[in-house]
């Protein structure tokens, strides 16, 4: 009777595995733009929002910056990242309703598209200034002005003729910074990665939330389509424990980068459920979102099990101490996927784990304190900044 049961549950298992995958590869391969234009929707509850616009328009100067230049070695090109800064203060009121800040959205996506602004100048040789100018406008650029200008068209009427300068010009920088590592070979013996396929990089899921959105503006299935293929390869190709081999390689930034790819990930999920489609659940031989939500809160609890791959030291930048992993517990960008993760799976072990913390912090880390924190935090008070998140979060991850 024992095994009977056993054997059900396996192939139980096995039924929705199966439905996952089968699911899965329908959606990335006939999935339709249902909403066209809407990257991500304004909400309805602006509890977590941030309304008002707190700046001067004609004192917070966004001027284009015309042309790329990331350095060959470690980083981006900041020009871009002060750009955004300041862009921000328009945007993330604008996608909370507030039609002031919508207009200077506009107003300053259409300033950078007729400077045609942003312009990538550098080699595509696969290099290190080709992968960091690509990153910078994918991530500074592309994707928060793209989400911004879907804000601004909920909100505000924008004419044929400005709407086609500006989309001509998303066009255009989405294409020019494309990164989608699809003619990569696997990463070699000796990487951190051996066998993963560099399309799970984290440059190529910055990349492929930049071609989704496109694909949204421009009502183009096809290319929305696109982030799929890396999505699935970040989810297969992740270790049996949750971690993700490319970034987990990277000394005292490994958690750094795990983060920035899981909220990537999201992003992505995000955008597929705004046009109708659910990828949260993709699965591949017990390999999901949640398993590497796991071994993100495996590590607050116990820091150590990053260890034995983040001293590969591979391009650790400023963190040279793989025993001290760098995570501002300020930044969007290490804790933003916690909130789109924590309000929809509110019943999950993982999230039940936070919950179990957060009713007695006496015995936590400090890593644990930040998870914690940021658990406590959902549906509340708003983040500052995006980047890896595209939008505030708290704001419009949540559900």
């Amino acid at each position: 009777m024992i095994l009977k049961k056993i054997t059900f549950l396996i192939l139980l298992s096995l039924i929705i595995t199966n439905i996952s995958k089968s699911d899965f590869k329908d959606i990335k391969k006939k999935a339709i733009i249902n909403k066209p234009e809407i990257i991500f929707q304004i909400q309805k509850d602006k509890k977590g929002c941030i309304k008002d616009l707190y700046v001067s328009p004609d004192k917070n100067y966004v001027l284009p910056v015309l042309k790329v230049e990331a350095p060959s070695g470690y980083g981006l090109d900041n020009r871009f990242d002060y750009a955004l800064s300041k862009f921000e203060d328009f945007s993330f009121p604008c996608g909370s309703g507030n039609v002031e800040a919508c207009q200077n959205v506009k107003r300053v996506i259409l300033e950078w598209a007729k400077a045609d602004a942003a312009k990538r100048t550098g080699p595509s040789d696969g290099e290190g200034r080709h992968w960091n100018d690509t990153l910078t406008v994918n991530l500074y650029i592309a994707s928060p002005m793209m989400a911004a200008y879907s804000f601004a068209k909920q909100v505000i009427v924008i004419s044929k003729s400005e709407d086609k300068i500006i989309k001509d010009w998303f066009k255009r920088i989405v294409r020019k910074n494309k990164h989608l590592m699809y003619e990569y070979s696997n990463y070699k013996t000796g990487s951190g990665a051996n066998g993963t396929p560099k399309r799970a990089h984290n440059h190529a899921l910055s990349s492929a939330v930049s071609h989704m959105q496109l694909g949204i503006l421009l009502n183009d299935s096809k290319l929305f389509r696109t982030a799929f293929k890396n999505f699935e390869a970040a989810i297969r190709y992740q270790r049996k424990d949750g971690s993700m081999p490319i970034e987990t390689r990277r000394g005292g930034r490994a958690m750094f980068y795990q983060a920035r790819a899981m909220n990537a990930l999201a992003v992505i999920a995000i955008l597929a459920e705004n046009q109708g489609y659910n990828v949260w659940n993709y699965e591949h031989k017990g390999k999901n979102y949640h398993n590497i939500v796991k071994f993100f809160i495996d590590f607050t609890e116990n820091n150590e099990i990053v260890f034995k791959y983040a001293k590969s030291m591979k391009h650790p930048g400023p963190a040279k101490n793989y025993k001290r992993q760098d995570l501002n517990s300020r930044s969007s960008s290490n804790w933003g996927w916690l909130y789109a993760y924590a309000s929809r799976f509110p019943d999950h072990e993982n999230v039940q784990r936070l919950k179990k913390w957060s009713q007695d912090k006496s015995n936590l880390n400090s890593y644990q304190w930040d998870i914690v924190h940021h658990y406590l935090k959902i549906g509340k008070r708003p983040f500052g900044s995006a980047s890896w998140t595209v939008v505030e979060p708290n704001c419009h991850f949540t559900k």
